[in-house]
């Protein structure tokens, strides 16, 4: 079932877009960047947009099937990084004073994608809402076929995902060659770094 119309019908339901707007390349991604960064029940596209939120890994799941309805070429990329106080100085104190005594792993997704037939590929990261700017998140304005994107984290190794492989079993299987202690931290970590997330949306 194609789901740029889902995308649509569910944008202009909740006020997000005018009936007669068209879903291209710009708007699928302003319209996924702003979906509150917050975990969906599944990562499967249709999910992602019934229930609007999405983290990175749902985000850029749905944003790759979007661009490839529109005729974009479009790469998954799953690179692990470290949350540390360098990197990430936009941390609430609490959770910054945690990454300043130890880093914190955790798995980023992005995508590469190929804006035209003879384009050149460009980097393409759809995590932080635009909302988040205001706390100095790394927020990317808008699409440009010709530019790429920052993305929302210092990355330690990038691994491109094979078409035939599902986003969600490679980087369990990345996570899975991680100490328990490391994946029990990390789930911990995300889980009051969402926390502290909804309450910036919330005051925005």
């Amino acid at each position: 079932m194609p789901i740029v119309p889902s995308l649509k019908a569910a944008a202009v339901e909740g006020g997000l877009l005018a009936v007669d707007q068209p879903i291209d390349a710009a708007a699928a991604f302003a319209l996924v960047r702003d979906m509150p960064y917050r975990r969906a029940s599944s990562r499967a596209p249709e999910v992602t947009i019934a229930e609007w939120q999405g983290t990175c890994s749902g985000k850029h799941i749905l944003l790759q099937a979007l661009f490839k309805e529109l005729g974009l070429s479009a790469m998954m990329i799953l690179a692990p990084h470290e949350f540390t106080a360098d990197n990430s100085p936009w941390l609430p104190p609490a959770l910054l004073d945690e990454v300043s005594r130890a880093p914190v792993l955790d798995v980023h997704n992005f995508l590469r994608v190929q804006p035209g037939a003879n384009a050149d590929w460009i980097t393409v990261d759809a995590t932080w809402p635009l909302a988040f700017e205001s706390s100095g998140l790394p927020v990317n304005h808008a699409f440009d076929r010709h530019r790429d994107m920052a993305i929302a984290a210092d990355l330690i190794e990038i691994h491109h995902v094979p078409s035939d492989l599902d986003p969600v079993e490679m980087e369990e299987r990345v996570l899975s060659d991680w100490s328990v202690a490391d994946r029990e931290r990390r789930e911990e970590f995300l889980e009051r770094l969402m926390g502290w997330l909804e309450s910036v949306a919330a005051e925005s």
